[in-house]
């Protein structure tokens, strides 16, 4: 794949449609996008700090036993050029 953020757009922007929030586990687990998970945070990573993509830490908690772990959740800059470019219709 040439360059595989067209792809992280349309697939983390179906995502923030049908999720309360997308974390970066759910746009790099297998089969998410055509890429190795380590290449997919590589490309996450890149993403953010050219803030394509917006990030917030949370805690996410697990109702059954009252424990919290760290999450980190991302989501599209609509108003940056490189994604508004890829964003479907």
């Amino acid at each position: 794949m040439d360059d595989p953020f067209p792809a992280l757009v349309v697939l983390l922007a179906r995502l923030e449609d049908e999720r309360p929030y997308v974390t970066d586990d759910d746009l790099c687990s297998p089969g998410a996008l055509p890429l190795a998970e380590d290449a997919c945070r590589a490309l996450v990573a890149a993403a953010i700090a050219d803030r394509r993509l917006f990030t917030d830490l949370r805690e996410r908690l697990d109702p059954a036993t009252g424990a919290t772990s760290p999450v980190r959740l991302v989501r599209l800059n609509r108003r940056h050029p490189a994604v508004l470019a890829h964003l479907p219709d």
